[in-house]
Order: C-alpha cells, then structure tokens, then sequence
C-alpha cells in the first residue's frame, strides 16, 4: 500500500488567533453568565447571574451576543445540550428549561422531600435521553444540606437514588472513552473538596483534598486543577499529575484541544501552554479581570472576563 498513514502524532498548538472583545451591555444593572455551552462556534449560549431576569440568558449568532428573555423568572447556573434544538438550563430554583431552536420553555421543578430547594450547579449527559444534574439541596433552617444528582431519561427529571453526603456538587464532565463521569465536590464547613467517579447508578470517591479543586476537559480528556497550580488527568478512578505550573503565571484554570494546546487562565491575561512553554497571548487591560466562563472549538474559544463594572467576552479565532 503505497499511501501514506495518517500522523497520529500530537503537534503544538497554533498560538495566530484574531481577537475581538464583546461588552455585554443590559438596560439596568450587571449580567455576568458564567456557564456557556455551543452547538458550534456561531451558535453559543451563556448563562448566569443578572440583577434582571431579563438578562440572564445571551446568545451568540456568528456575529453579536444578545439577550433572551425568559417568560417566567429563572436564575440559570447550569447548560448542557445535545444540538441547536435540544438545550437544558437548570436552575437555582430546582428548575429545569428546555429549548427547541424557538424557544425556551420552563420543563419541570424539582421537589426534594424535607428540602426547601435544589441548587443546580452543573449539567452533563451521554445522550439527548441520559442526562445528568448535580447541585446540592439545603433545608428551610438553613443548616441540613446534601449532594443531588437528578437524571432525565427522556421523558422526565427524577432524583438519583445516591447516599446522603453532606457537600455541594460542583462541576461534572463525561469521559467518553471511559464512559464515566466525574463530579467535584466541596464539604459544607469545611476546606475539603473531592472527586467522584459516577457511572450512571454508582459513586465512588477517588479523591480528597484541603486545597481546592475545578475540573475541566482538555479534548476528551477530564483534568482536575488543584490548588491553582497543577493539572491532573481524571482517569479510571485515579488521577495522575500531567503539569505543575507552580513557577509560572498560571491562575488556576485552563481548558483545550489536547495537551499540547491548552488555554489558560494567567495572572496577566489568556495563556497558552503549547507543551514547551506557557505564553499569555492575550493580556488583561485591566488587572481586576477575572474568568467567569469558556468554551473552546475546533478553531474558536470564547472566555468571559468580568470586573466591578462590566462583563467582557472575549474571543479567540485562529487565523
């Protein structure tokens, strides 16, 4: 066979994006969405706190970021869909709003025996029909919390059957290729953060720590930051140290296409760590930026810088 093989081989990411800056500018008060999702790079939704429902919503047509208006109010914390007529935003309020490529429509809300409300914080799915939710549910007093995991199965929204644990679910993210989640977690009074292992019906700790933890997705791949300086991988029920970027500008966030082409948040602007050495190819204007969200495409990624006034959105296109 006279062809070539295809290179499997990882090349270092391009560092020659195009850079523009959205304001997102609502008629009273702020909006700063800090959960975005995206069928493609001309379809992005994000989502979050606003001083006016009115505001909660905005979406991103390939050319300029505007608001939706939801018809009831909704305080969104969570987004996860599965093309540009199947979205899911879960809220504070135990709500769950679907969108069909119309509009967005309250699904359903969510009762927790015993329970005053469930939070969601997250959302994360295998399929349009296996869905996940993870947030917590605090009592009317204020002092009794647990962990939830809700599941949609394409019909409706149902409790997870999962032991009472006395945390917050934070983030969670499928492993494709492990065909597993995985769940951080905070322990109420408390500096301890963990990691959990979900298949669907069981959850399994893998991991506990006093330093805080996020995770993220580079590619396919689950990575946990922990305590604002090393990157691990999230596999098979351990983590494994990838990176410590202790000695650098690193800020204690990151996302990307593989490991040779992660975006990062630096003290002093976007990075990019290439496998060789981490740059910041876009410097803040303003120290007091902060990342609050992002999601990354094949050629595009959109990260969202807020400060005391104003919520930015920047993007990244490469050339």
């Amino acid at each position: 066979n006279s062809t070539e093989p295809p290179d499997d081989e990882l090349k270092p990411g391009r560092r020659d994006y195009n850079w523009t800056v959205d304001t997102l500018k609502p008629a009273e008060g702020r909006s700063i969405p800090s959960r975005m999702w995206g069928a493609d790079a001309n379809d992005v939704w994000a989502v979050g706190l606003s001083y006016l429902n009115a505001y909660c919503i905005w979406h991103y047509d390939g050319k300029t970021w505007s608001n939706y208006t939801p018809d009831q109010y909704m305080d969104p914390r969570a987004i996860w869909g599965t093309s540009i007529n199947n979205i899911w935003i879960g809220s504070t309020d135990g709500a769950f709003w679907h969108y069909d490529g119309v509009k967005w429509d309250k699904f359903s809300e969510t009762t927790i025996p015993n329970y005053q409300q469930f939070i969601v914080q997250s959302m994360c799915g295998r399929s349009a029909n296996e869905i996940y939710a993870i947030g917590f549910a605090d009592s009317s007093e204020g002092n009794s919390f647990k962990a939830i995991i809700m599941h949609f199965n394409g019909v409706k929204w149902e409790i997870t059957n999962i032991p009472s644990i006395k945390k917050s679910f934070k983030e969670i993210y499928y492993d494709k290729n492990d065909d597993i989640f995985y769940i951080s977690a905070w322990e109420f009074n408390s500096s301890i953060e963990s990691i959990y292992s979900f298949d669907g019906q069981n959850l399994n700790l893998i991991y506990s720590t006093d330093k805080l933890i996020s995770l993220s997705n580079i590619g396919q791949e689950i990575i946990s930051i922990i305590d604002y300086s090393k990157i691990y991988k999230v596999k098979s029920g351990t983590i494994e140290l990838i990176k410590d970027f202790s000695a650098t500008s690193f800020a204690g966030y990151c996302f990307g296409r593989n490991e040779l082409d992660i975006i990062t948040a630096n003290d002093d602007g976007i990075g990019h760590f290439n496998g060789n050495d981490l740059l910041t190819i876009y410097p803040k204007w303003n120290i007091e930026l902060n990342r609050i969200g992002s999601i990354i495409f094949e050629k595009d990624f959109y990260y969202i810088w807020e400060d005391s006034y104003k919520t930015f959105i920047v993007h990244g296109k490469l050339k």
